[in-house]
């Protein structure tokens, strides 16, 4: 029996779950031990203000430590030392957007960290995925009936389906922040789309 195959896509829109924020501390002092030294505090501290905001053990994670001689070069382009500077990032797994606003303000506040974020997430069980789905299915299935149609058929049952491809969710902007502010910084998560991929072979039947 001949065939039809096409290719359907969907999208779907969510508001998201959680989200991640970058959050680093560094320091430039005269020897190697007083940078580190600084940055383990104010890391110790930042680590108190994420569990004090409610996060769990496992939502902070340590994701690179440095420490190294720091310096410039002068108008000649002869290298300066200028001491050492030591860094520590973390990344902070938020599952109640509402304390992203107050996270990153009190990063910034009180610890003098950067922040980079927020970057947004669908859990895969989010709604949006399934709708992305079926809504993908409906378009193969249009598309197919007008090819069927076209060619002086009509279309039968599926033979074959295949979810080709279900693309990550669109990058939200980042905002980043390293100078204090008073209040908590207003953020909107908005809404993620979801895009689905479906390949779907038809039977076709003759008209």
């Amino acid at each position: 029996m001949a065939t039809v195959t096409v290719r359907g896509t969907g999208t779907a829109y969510g508001t998201p779950d959680e989200a991640t924020l970058g959050l680093s501390v560094d320091a430039v002092r005269p020897t190697a031990a007083e940078a580190l030294a600084d940055v383990t505090e104010r890391s110790a501290a930042l680590v108190a203000l994420c569990r004090e905001l409610g996060l769990g053990e496992g939502d902070v994670t340590t994701m690179g430590v440095t420490v190294a001689e720091h310096g410039e070069h002068d108008k000649d382009g002869r290298w300066q030392h200028r001491g050492y500077r030591a860094a520590n990032r973390v990344s902070a797994r938020i599952r109640d957007v509402a304390s992203i606003g107050p996270l990153l303000t009190a990063a910034v506040d009180r610890v003098g960290a950067t922040v980079e974020g927020p970057h947004w997430r669908l859990l895969p069980e989010h709604a949006a995925h399934a709708e992305a789905s079926r809504l993908a299915a409906q378009d193969a299935r249009v598309r197919a009936e007008a090819l069927a149609e076209a060619l002086g058929g009509r279309l039968g049952s599926v033979a074959s389906a295949r979810d080709a491809r279900i693309a990550p969710p669109e990058p939200r902007p980042m905002m980043r922040m390293a100078a204090a502010t008073a209040e908590a910084m207003p953020v909107e998560a908005g809404e993620l789309s979801v895009v689905a991929v479906v390949d779907v072979e038809f039977n076709l039947e003759q008209g």
